[in-house]
């Protein structure tokens, strides 16, 4: 369940923008340290204090993670089957079009700086993935 009350409609992929998961750790973060609004404490130094990473980037590491391990996956198991497969048929709905796994591995790997090209080869090397991801 997601912090809007809504069911993410996949496993690794919220519902919400980061922004809403960003104050839904926030408030709980608050909550735990005791923390009232009028301290006037801002969200980075919350952070700071905790020693935490922000709600986006753990779910950027966590999406590269999973993504590292389905690379490293045989090619008769289903998930990566499901991951390079398309469908043959169907409609596509008016407006713009739902986001896609692949695309949300694309754009993670460039905000971390990861070529794309390469990334299928790097996967297969964890120490250096996980030095990249982390």
């Amino acid at each position: 369940m997601c912090p809007c009350g809504l069911k993410a409609r996949y496993t690794m992929q919220s519902c919400c923008p980061p922004s809403y998961m960003e104050a839904f750790m926030k408030r709980h973060l608050d909550a735990i340290m005791r923390i009232t609004w009028m301290d006037k404490v801002t969200n980075k130094e919350i952070l700071e204090r905790t020693g935490l990473p922000s709600m986006e980037d753990l779910l950027i590491r966590k999406n590269l993670r999973w993504t590292g391990h389905l690379m490293r996956m045989s090619p008769d198991r289903l998930p990566k089957q499901v991951l390079y497969s398309q469908l043959s048929s169907g409609h596509i709905k008016r407006g713009r079009p739902r986001l896609r796994f692949k695309d949300t591995i694309k754009r993670n790997l460039k905000l971390r700086d990861i070529k794309t090209d390469t990334w299928t080869s790097l996967s297969q090397q964890r120490d250096k993935l996980r030095a990249l991801v982390k």
